[in-house]
């Protein structure tokens, strides 16, 4: 049987819990500090209402100044979205989203932000218009929303894993009937591994 902290550590670094045949998100309500697992296999201590990472990157990509993302995101980050795979780094990150900003120039409100443990979420809603060219499509002065979800991995204090969620897709429909080439067969790293359903 876990002793509490044990218990506090595995549903922050687990972050989902099943209640009730609902899941639910663990840690938002949380208050005081959260151990989170170091990359050393150590442990750190991180204060779960502490989200000072994640409104950084809320700032950074809604005003334009992804330098503000250096203090916060690892050099060697790995990202990936809908509508690109395998952006490797800092550098590369940093490259896609300004292309992304000059082509749709978004008004980006924050819905949502926090960090619980070793893990961060940044909910956005994007106010879109394609003007510009973006990864070869040509703009069309199409506008929309997009509400999406940055899905953080944080260690040491820096965002080594950002992964993007969308929560509603007439921005993925509108790339991909453009011409984009959207991923498909992705297989993330899971922290469970489900079983096939019988059929």
């Amino acid at each position: 049987m876990m002793n509490p902290e044990e218990r506090l550590t595995s549903l922050l670094s687990r972050r989902k819990l099943l209640i009730n045949g609902t899941i639910a998100t663990a840690g938002l309500g949380l208050v005081g500090i959260a151990r989170a697992q170091g990359a050393t296999g150590g442990t750190q201590a991180w204060k779960a209402s502490d989200s000072s990472i994640t409104l950084r990157i809320y700032k950074g990509f809604s005003q334009n100044r992804l330098d503000l993302w250096d203090a916060v995101i690892h050099p060697d980050v790995k990202s990936n979205s809908t509508a690109g795979r395998n952006i490797d780094g800092i550098a590369a990150l940093k490259r896609w989203n300004q292309s992304f900003i000059d082509a749709f120039r978004p008004r980006t409100d924050l819905i949502d932000h926090f960090v619980a443990g070793d893990r961060g979420l940044v909910t956005i809603n994007l106010h879109w218009k394609h003007d510009r060219p973006f990864n070869g499509l040509a703009p069309t002065g199409k506008t929309g929303t997009s509400v999406e979800n940055f899905i953080l991995r944080i260690e040491n204090g820096l965002v080594t894993r950002w992964d993007v969620a969308d929560a509603s897709l007439d921005l993925a429909i509108y790339l991909h009937d453009g011409g984009l080439k959207m991923p498909t067969f992705v297989e993330p790293p899971s922290l469970i591994k489900g079983v096939a359903l019988p059929t």
